[in-house]
Parts: C-alpha cells; sequence; structure tokens
C-alpha cells in the first residue's frame, strides 16, 4: 500500500521528461520513488492509501477508485481538478498503463495518457483519471468504455467520452450499452466501431445529433431513444 501523493508542476515536468527519455529508448524503471516527496509531490489530505496490485481491464480499476474515494469526503469536482493526483496514479502505476511488450520495449503513447490535463479535449484520455470518471458516473453501463486492459484507449472512449454533451447524457449511454454490449461475450459485439458496417457507433453520433434538435434525449427512456433509430439499426437491437 502507498499513500496517495499529488504532482506538484514540476514532477509532472519531471514525469514528462521521463516519458521523453522512455520514447528515447530507455529501459529506466518509473521514477515514483524519486518524485513521491518533496518538492516533486505533496501527500494528498485527507490521506487515502492505494494498493500497488494489478487490475485485469479498466472497469476492474474504476470500480476500485470509485470505492477508495467513495468515503474520502473528497468530492466528484475537487477530484476531477486535481490532475497532479491522477498523474501520480499514473505514475505508481505506469507498468500497467504503460506495460513492456515482448522486445522489453515499452511504446510509449501520447503525454495526455498519464499526464492529467484540466481540458476536457485531453482529461478523457487519461487512463486512470478517465476510468474512475466514467465508472462513478455509469457504473455497468460503463463497460463499453472500460472492459479493456489498463493501457488501451478504446473506440468507444475516443468517440463518446470525447463529445461531453454526448458522455453526459445518460440515458443515450444506456442505449448505446444495450446496443452494442454482448451479454454473453462479456465485451463489445463485432464490428460495432467498424465505420463500413450499418449501425456502427459513429452513424449512432450521427443520428443522435439529428435527434437532440427535435427531442430532449436527457428526458427520454434508454428504450424510447432505441425506438426512434432508423432500420439499421435493427440487428444491434
Amino acid at each position: 500500500m502507498a499513500k496517495i501523493r499529488i504532482l506538484s508542476n514540476r514532477g509532472k515536468e519531471a514525469f514528462i521528461d521521463y516519458l521523453q527519455t522512455v520514447r528515447n529508448g530507455s529501459d529506466e524503471p518509473p521514477p515514483i520513488n524519486r518524485l513521491s516527496r518533496e518538492p516533486w509531490s505533496e501527500e494528498l489530505s485527507p490521506v487515502i492509501e492505494v494498493s500497488s496490485a494489478p487490475f485485469a481491464t479498466r472497469l476492474e480499476l474504476g470500480g476500485y477508485l470509485v470505492d477508495l474515494f467513495e468515503t474520502s469526503g473528497l468530492t466528484r469536482k475537487e477530484l476531477i481538478e486535481n490532475t497532479g493526483l491522477w498523474s501520480w496514479l499514473a505514475l505508481l502505476w505506469f507498468d500497467l498503463i504503460c506495460p513492456k511488450e515482448e522486445n522489453g520495449i515499452r511504446k510509449v503513447r501520447e503525454t495526455a495518457r498519464y499526464i492529467c490535463s484540466a481540458e476536457w479535449r485531453n482529461y478523457y484520455r487519461h487512463l486512470i483519471a478517465a476510468s474512475w470518471d466514467i465508472y462513478h458516473m455509469y457504473r455497468e453501463s460503463s463497460r463499453l468504455f472500460l472492459w479493456c486492459k489498463l493501457h488501451i484507449h478504446n473506440d468507444f472512449m475516443e468517440q463518446l467520452a470525447s463529445r461531453q454533451d454526448i458522455v453526459t447524457t445518460r440515458t443515450l449511454i444506456e442505449a448505446v450499452d444495450q446496443l452494442y454490449w454482448d451479454s454473453k461475450m462479456k465485451r463489445p459485439k463485432v464490428n460495432a466501431t467498424n465505420r463500413k458496417v450499418a449501425g456502427n457507433i459513429r452513424r449512432l453520433l450521427s443520428v443522435a445529433n439529428q435527434l437532440k434538435l427535435t427531442y430532449d434525449l436527457h428526458s427520454m427512456p434508454a428504450l424510447e431513444i432505441m425506438k426512434l433509430l432508423p432500420h439499421e439499426f435493427n440487428s444491434w437491437r
């Protein structure tokens, strides 16, 4: 167990420098010990201990974090805005969110996946913060976003969470879950994100944008939204 800390701006810069060294081919381990002291970070108040144990999926991680913060007294707004907290957690779990491949090399993606941003266009890309936030909002209905391994930023996250007006429309997200989640296979239905297949997720977003001009999707049950969808979505119902 480790006490959660908050990376300072200096700590974030040091983390960014580490990311660049890994991109350049370094196999240096993440500097969690060095950056877990002042002036690179400070301890979170209230004190909360976090596990370093592995998580199989982002869904499992999201559930763990929601439970962890549930009784902390910290509000959702305070947690969302605490970008240093999420950046420190990304450093703590760096081996999970940026694992070494078979050749022993890490594939470091865009910085926003590791250093949390207060701006939504990058916040939803953070592998730790977005896992907590989406699970906090939707619990079981977050599975399309979070069913994957910790280092994966999947197409449902990119297409849905990137649009704040979409991801905050609860009934629409519930409709999406009912359309595209395969309960038997416990994963998204095949071809749900395939641009060439009728009724795919991008097509649904296009239809939803049209429906918003006429209907208040926020106030409509998911089943009613599904009834408004054109025939191309019949095979997904």
